[in-house]
């Protein structure tokens, strides 16, 4: 767990900062649904980020994607930047699965 959360803080922390350095005037971060507890009331609210366990078959990317939240949220404080965050919660495209019993897209 410690390379996989190692590297994709540095990937995500490098592609911030360096955004932000060449004068990018708008950032939108991709976070993901799995930030949520993995009890979180449905449907889920924003609020309902960092308020009990994580799933702990993904915490470890779970965890990296919260920081680079909160590591947009840091710049937009300090430096008045625009980097804004999105949770896309299922994303889809061609070659997807759409059979309706195990598919994780509602066709």
């Amino acid at each position: 767990p410690a390379d996989f959360i190692g590297v994709n803080l540095q990937i995500q922390t490098n592609v911030i900062h360096s955004a932000y350095q060449h004068g990018v005037k708008k950032l939108l971060f991709l976070g993901s649904s799995c930030i949520y507890p993995k009890f979180a009331p449905q449907p889920i609210t924003e609020s309902a980020l960092l308020t009990g366990p994580l799933e702990p078959t993904n915490e470890w990317y779970a965890i990296a994607k919260i920081a680079g939240i909160k590591t947009c949220q840091a710049y937009r404080i300090q430096h008045g930047w625009d980097a804004i965050s999105g949770m896309p919660t299922n994303l889809y495209g061609p070659n997807d699965n759409f059979h309706p019993e195990n598919s994780h897209v509602l066709p």
